[in-house]
């Protein structure tokens, strides 16, 4: 009897041994969306500011070749007066005698022919002035002396083309006022009336203390 009961007690114990654990069941995998990165069809911001910063870099190293290129320029034309006054030092060492007078420059010899009333010559003298040069008071001075000429010779486009450069580059100067009176005269002059008082007016409103500005008032008032 004892034996049957141990071989019963095994057996059982066999049969709950070969019962394999019940495993959990879990959850189907749910598929992962799309990461943000995918979806955007345009560049990330971070690239498109790497790009405006290397557009804003190319701005600046252009803005510094075109300041060295005007400086080469204005070196290369300065160059030969430089040299001339070396030769005539070093000549006047060697020789011990005194240099002769340097001579006029163009600038001078065309106030000395505006004055004769010899316009014409004035102006060809100047014909390199039109744009103002490097922007220095002697080139300053030149370009209004090739307007006036010009003025007097009646070439009212080469007045008005010059008279509007010299007002952008010199704009602050004493005769930027009347450097735009004398345009709005021409272009009074080539019946361009409407043009003609648009100009006076800003002349007016730019310089309102001038005379220039004065005179512009009667002439607006007149006509």
């Amino acid at each position: 009897m004892k034996h049957l009961a141990s071989a019963t007690s095994v057996l059982l114990l066999a049969a709950c041994t070969a019962v394999p654990p019940a495993t959990p069941k879990l959850p189907p995998e749910q598929p992962q969306p799309p990461s943000a990165a995918e979806n955007v069809p345009y560049p990330v911001p971070d690239l498109q500011s790497q790009i405006d910063n290397m557009g804003m870099e190319i701005a600046k190293l252009q803005n510094q070749i075109d300041t060295l290129q005007t400086r080469i320029r204005q070196l290369e034309r300065n160059r030969p007066a430089r040299t001339a006054v070396t030769v005539r030092d070093n000549t006047r060492h060697n020789s011990e005698k005194p240099s002769a007078a340097p001579a006029d420059s163009p600038l001078e010899s065309a106030r000395k022919q505006y004055r004769s009333g010899n316009f014409a010559a004035a102006a060809k003298l100047l014909q390199a002035s039109e744009s103002g040069g490097s922007g220095n008071e002697h080139d300053r001075q030149s370009m209004y002396l090739l307007m006036q000429s010009h003025q007097r010779l009646g070439n009212c486009e080469s007045v008005i083309n010059i008279g509007n450069r010299y007002i952008s580059r010199f704009r602050n100067s004493s005769e930027a006022a009347d450097a735009m009176f004398s345009i709005g005269q021409c272009q009074w002059n080539m019946q361009q009336r409407d043009v003609a008082r648009d100009t006076w007016r800003k002349l007016m409103l730019i310089y309102p203390d001038s005379a220039a500005a004065k005179k512009a008032a009667k002439h607006a008032d007149k006509y």
